[in-house]
């Protein structure tokens, strides 16, 4: 344009600069930041309260142990139960093996407590069992039994007793007993309070069956008087019971033919008298016939 027009001059309007995806950026490194302290504050957290964990069970071992060592020796848990609990403990808080300690343990039951425990059991076995001490030679045997490891508790040697001869005539006699206590009642004791092997039987004669006119007389046969009690052995007893059985099966009988032979007596003498009196009817026929016949001729 010329002659002294008026220039115009255009400018592009100014686009701001977009940072957007550079706070992306940076807001994104800032929670990643944030996160990795929190989880190493977490981590550091962790560790030490595992750290801690360790360290009260590793305070708490000692006396643990003591309370396990106590328990042991008092006969509360057996030695696979103390091994084991220490065990557990360990492993609970994770410390080492405790082989020491179980070592520690190990020699306390088999040189301190194991003797004495089998001695002691040993003893109770045969009185429970047999009712009586073991032997010197008994306990020599059994105990070198156990440490050659063929028993190995105390329920092995009872079951071995049990077993043996003893103990089996001791049971089949104190079976008999028993039955007998049942049959009979109790043994009779003497002054000084041991068994008799006798027993009061008692009998109630009433229960026998009575006749007012004697017996003896027409069989010859005289019943015993059995007393109100009878002491004797099981075997004397059954006698004494057979012989009361026979007797009262003798009277019964005896009561039963005296019976029969009043009612055969009774009937003879009926027909006795019957046949009296049929020929008495008969001669009193014959002499009517007789006067009869001398009329009518």
């Amino acid at each position: 344009m010329g002659g002294g027009g008026t220039r115009v001059e255009y400018k592009s309007p100014e686009i701001p600069k977009d940072d957007s995806f550079e706070k992306y950026l940076q807001y994104q490194q800032q929670r990643e930041s944030i996160a990795d302290q929190r989880a190493a504050q977490e981590k550091a957290e962790r560790a030490a309260e595992e750290q801690a964990r360790k360290a009260a069970g590793q305070a708490g071992f000692a006396g643990m142990r003591s309370g396990i060592e106590s328990q042991l020796r008092q006969g509360l848990i057996s030695y696979t139960d103390a091994t084991g609990q220490l065990r557990d403990y360990a492993a609970r808080y994770d410390l080492t093996p405790p082989e020491s300690d179980i070592a520690s343990l190990t020699d306390i039951y088999t040189k301190e407590l194991l003797p004495g425990r089998r001695a002691t059991g040993v003893e109770a076995a045969y009185e429970e069992l047999l009712g009586r001490s073991a032997t010197e030679e008994e306990k020599s045997k059994a105990l070198e039994r156990f440490n050659q490891g063929y028993y190995s508790t105390v329920q092995d040697l009872k079951d071995s007793l049990v077993k043996g001869s003893e103990y089996q005539d001791k049971f089949n006699q104190s079976y008999l007993d028993n039955y007998y206590d049942t049959m009979y009642g109790k043994q009779t004791l003497t002054a000084e309070g041991k068994k008799t092997g006798k027993r009061a039987f008692k009998f109630d004669a009433s229960l026998l069956p009575k006749y007012q006119d004697s017996l003896s007389g027409r069989t010859g046969i005289t019943t015993p008087d059995f007393q109100a009690e009878f002491t004797g052995t099981p075997a004397e007893i059954e006698e004494q019971q057979q012989n009361i059985r026979e007797t009262r099966k003798y009277l019964y009988s005896a009561g039963l033919t005296n019976l029969q032979g009043e009612i055969d007596k009774e009937t003879q003498k009926l027909k006795n008298e019957g046949s009296r009196e049929v020929a008495k009817i008969s001669r009193d026929a014959s002499i009517y016939g007789n006067l009869v016949s001398g009329f009518w001729s």
